[in-house]
């Protein structure tokens, strides 16, 4: 059993490395839901890097997260987990963490709004007007609904909602980025401070 332990522990320290020091780039089928992961892209149309950080999210000058805010939009969250069915509190959190509830933020990466949603995610779940509150949490909803039916663990999902689902396939969990892992905590621990329950 240690030496198991042991042999897992030494594999995910070496993709670790090999992953950091050598660009890792997939391919993938929609058709399938299938991906392939290779050291090698000459043509940036058919393949993406693995890991591409969502960037540092930048709000207008002086703005906080006044009490009350979080509530806000509570009705159109509300309206999102039922339609999709989700965890309202799930929801909740990963608004809060994506962009504390700012509805015109914007990430250096380019990811934009209350779910900070990439325009490309946003034009494949519906999303017309990125920055319109309702339609990006029920764009955001729609896209974590996606994820927690593709993976059937909400860990996976939420890290996939950050790093990209092709990142946590390819380390089958929780890929070992600094970003990634402060995300997925800080996602739990607000759905912790709404629910006083672990997510998982």
């Amino acid at each position: 059993m240690k030496k198991t332990v042991f042999y897992i522990l030494l594999l995910s320290i070496f993709q670790f490395i090999y992953a950091g020091n050598v660009k890792i780039y997939y391919f993938y089928d929609p058709i399938s839901d299938r991906y392939t992961f290779t050291n090698q892209c000459n043509d940036f149309r058919s393949c993406r890097p693995l890991y591409r950080t969502r960037g540092e999210v930048k709000h207008k000058k002086g703005y906080k997260l006044k009490p009350g805010k979080e509530k806000a939009y509570d009705e159109i969250v509300k309206k999102a987990a039922k339609k999709y069915d989700v965890d309202f509190s799930l929801i909740k959190s990963v608004i809060k963490a994506e962009s504390l509830y700012d509805p015109n933020a914007v990430s250096t990466a380019g990811a934009k709004g209350l779910m900070q949603l990439m325009p490309a995610t946003a034009k494949q779940m519906g999303v017309k007007k990125i920055f319109d509150p309702q339609q990006n949490i029920m764009g955001g909803t729609k896209y974590l609904k996606k994820l927690l039916k593709k993976f059937k663990d909400s860990r996976k999902a939420v890290a996939a909602y950050n790093a990209g689902p092709a990142a946590v396939v390819y380390y089958d969990g929780i890929p070992p980025y600094k970003e990634t892992t402060n995300y997925v905590k800080k996602v739990s621990d607000f759905y912790k401070t709404y629910t006083g329950k672990e997510l998982w």
